[in-house]
């Protein structure tokens, strides 16, 4: 029995395959590999470069100044009394009487339109100042306070309650101070100093009559201020101490200190007629550090309105209220350029890059400039 054991597993493994429906093992097929396309000569289409962005224009200087050409006019209902550029270059400010209201307009200047107005003052203002980080704007008014905006919300931030009108308000260069001048109780004039955020007076420095103009040097340690009696003053900031004072033949209404910091340009009437008529106006120079006349510049019909350096220091700008505006090269202050403003010039600004000037006068109209290629 044990011998037929074999014989009879391989007949039952028989029978079982022969079944119908049993499963049948189907070898699976490896497909073969692709034949490569034949080439074409059909071109590759090229990857599309991006658009060169609009150039910016050329840095106002000793060697473009003679390019400068408006590029940009805005208008307002009254005279331009002040001007100022935001850091960015990108939004100028400008006091303007707005339906009976004094108000200070902000222009958006990539496209010409007015961003936005701020409401708040009751009488004339005469200043305006952006502080260096760009977030805040200061204003002076006549209606005894020196206000103090975020003016990309629109709000009202700080009113700065003085005793008589506001002529002229500025920041320090690292943005900690602000100061404001004005009258303080006639013929007394002043200069008051306020800590950024706190808003808590730090200092009081007398003057006379009125501060229609006041600048910080670039280095911070100087306050140069004053104008309607003649006086320019030169505080140290550190302690208040008076360190110079400059007389000139007439009123001072406008101020700039050269970025290097060595010298305070001042623009005046120089000479008057029988009527009080201003004949010759003048930008009279001054060493910041000795307190010294370097020379004058009389080359003007009217009153320099407004003074200003451009960006690098080597051109001088100053205005008139005839529209004159004139550079000089700050080197041997030889006259580069001579244009016409129209409409008078009352307030100056350069942009913090250089590459705008802005000038404003009597008839509303703003002009924007800048260096053609």
């Amino acid at each position: 029995m044990k011998k037929l054991m074999p014989a009879l597993v391989a007949l039952l493994l028989t029978l079982a395959c022969s079944l119908t429906g049993a499963p049948t093992v189907t070898p699976t097929a490896i497909p073969a590999t692709p034949t490569a396309a034949p080439p074409t000569d059909r071109p590759i289409p090229p990857t599309a470069v991006p658009p060169t962005p609009t150039p910016l224009s050329p840095v106002i200087s000793l060697d473009t100044a003679g390019r400068l050409s408006t590029f940009m006019s805005l208008r307002q209902a009254d005279p331009v009394r002040a001007l100022a550029f935001s850091p960015d270059g990108s939004v100028l400010a400008s006091p303007a009487a707005e339906a009976m209201e004094f108000a200070i307009q902000l222009w958006e200047l990539g496209s010409g339109s007015l961003l936005r107005t701020l409401h708040g003052n009751a009488a004339i203002v005469w200043d305006v100042a952006f502080s260096p980080d760009g977030q805040l704007l200061a204003a002076a008014s006549s209606d005894r306070s020196a206000r103090v905006w975020d003016w990309r919300a629109g709000s009202l931030l700080e009113s700065l309650p003085l005793p008589n009108e506001v002529a002229s308000v500025t920041f320090s260069p690292d943005g900690q101070t602000l100061a404001a001048g004005g009258v303080d109780e006639w013929p007394i004039a002043a200069v008051w100093t306020y800590a950024v955020g706190t808003w808590q007076q730090q200092t009081r420095l007398e003057a006379t009559w009125n501060i229609p103009a006041l600048v910080y040097s670039p280095d911070g340690q100087s306050l140069v201020g004053g104008g309607t009696s003649r006086n320019v003053l030169v505080w140290r900031t550190s302690d208040g101490a008076r360190l110079f004072s400059l007389y000139h033949s007439g009123q001072v209404t406008s101020l700039a200190i050269s970025p290097d910091g060595t010298t305070i340009a001042a623009g005046l009437c120089d000479a008057t007629d029988v009527n009080q008529q201003c004949t010759r106006g003048a930008i009279w120079l001054w060493d910041l550090r000795g307190g010294t006349r370097i020379d004058q510049l009389p080359d003007f019909p009217d009153w320099v309105e407004a003074v200003a350096y451009s960006a690098d220091g080597s051109v001088l700008i100053g205005g008139s209220r005839d529209g004159t505006l004139r550079f000089y090269a700050t080197s041997d202050l030889r006259p580069v350029f001579v244009a016409q403003s129209p409409g008078g010039i009352g307030a100056l600004a350069v942009s913090a890059d250089g590459r705008l000037l802005a000038s404003g006068g009597g008839s509303g109209e703003i002009h924007v400039w800048r260096v053609e290629p």
